[in-house]
């Protein structure tokens, strides 16, 4: 399989915008901490696959009721899939097979979309947001990680893990430029490996 990266779009940044509005009314009752547009697609001038990740930030008090909320709106709860405090929903009409990989959504124009209730101070929250911050202040670092997306698309994949498994030794290296120390580090290299 190919993996699609595309040059940087300043249409997603604006698609996240009408996702995280829909969310925040489905969400009305729960309101969350917050609700973040992270992954590749919101960092300016970096290629990526045209998915959006969306970090909906919780309390372990409200964690039940999002997620009751998000399945109540058509949302597919994956559960934790061995992240820790990080449950991934499938947008409405996908299910849990349905893994994104940059393909449009079933609505003409719609984008694929990642959607993950975390729970605030969790290490998958930490990775999310040390990645978007570093990457947005680094350029050097930024245009590193881009090469090697663009390097790894070229490429034919047995499946969407083989990918993502490619890129952890830059990814390892942007969170340790984050400030991650060791003991950090291998608990989310012990995630993705």
């Amino acid at each position: 399989m190919k993996v699609v990266v595309e040059p940087h779009n300043p249409a997603w940044i604006v698609e996240f915008s009408n996702v995280k509005a829909a969310l925040e009314i489905i969400l009305k009752d729960v309101p969350p901490l917050s609700i973040e547009h992270v992954g590749s697609t919101s960092v300016p001038g970096l290629p990526a696959k045209p998915i959006l990740d969306i970090d909906i930030i919780v309390t372990p008090e409200t964690l039940a009721s999002t997620r009751q909320a998000l399945v109540q709106a058509g949302y597919f709860d994956c559960g934790e899939m061995n992240v820790p405090g990080r449950f991934a929903f499938r947008q409405p009409g996908f299910g849990q097979n349905d893994a994104a990989f940059g393909e449009q959504g079933k609505a003409p124009g719609e984008m694929r979309r990642n959607t993950y209730a975390v729970i605030e101070g969790c290490v998958a929250l930490r990775n999310h947001l040390d990645i978007k911050r570093t990457l947005l202040s680094d350029e050097g670092l930024r245009d590193e990680y881009g090469q090697v997306k663009m390097a790894l698309a070229a490429k034919e994949w047995a499946n969407i893990g083989e990918y993502v498994t490619s890129k952890n030794e830059i990814l390892w290296k942007i969170l340790e430029r984050a400030g991650w120390s060791g003991e950090d580090l291998d608990e989310v290299k012990k995630a993705n490996t």
